[in-house]
């Protein structure tokens, strides 16, 4: 049970940790398949976006060990659904960041 609470915690830090790499010190190569010379769009929305979802979801990994076992295990059914529609959400804001704009 301890190991559970330690290994969520450390996991979290490092999700927090990344997520201000990326956010405040835009260090966009952190991103899972980012390419400079092919993403067209507002790199510091990029920034913001993604370094603010990891950092919540590296807030949420450090709660989840607390909520399974002082809430019920319905926490765990709602951390995955957070992060699951987290991401269609971030997925998509992200795609439309690329389309360049014709305005």
């Amino acid at each position: 049970m301890l190991a559970g609470f330690i290994t969520c915690f450390i996991v979290g830090l490092i999700c927090i940790l990344m997520g201000l790499l990326v956010w405040k010190k835009k260090q966009l190569s952190l991103i899972a398949g980012y390419n400079e010379e092919t993403f067209k769009g507002d790199k510091e929305k990029l920034a913001k976006a993604v370094g603010f979802f990891t950092i919540i979801t590296g807030l949420l990994t450090i709660i989840l060990p607390f909520g399974l076992e002082f809430i019920s295990e319905m926490f765990g059914l709602l951390f995955g659904a957070i992060i699951v529609i987290g991401t269609a959400a971030l997925l998509i804001y992200v795609n439309k960041l690329n389309k360049p704009s014709d305005i």
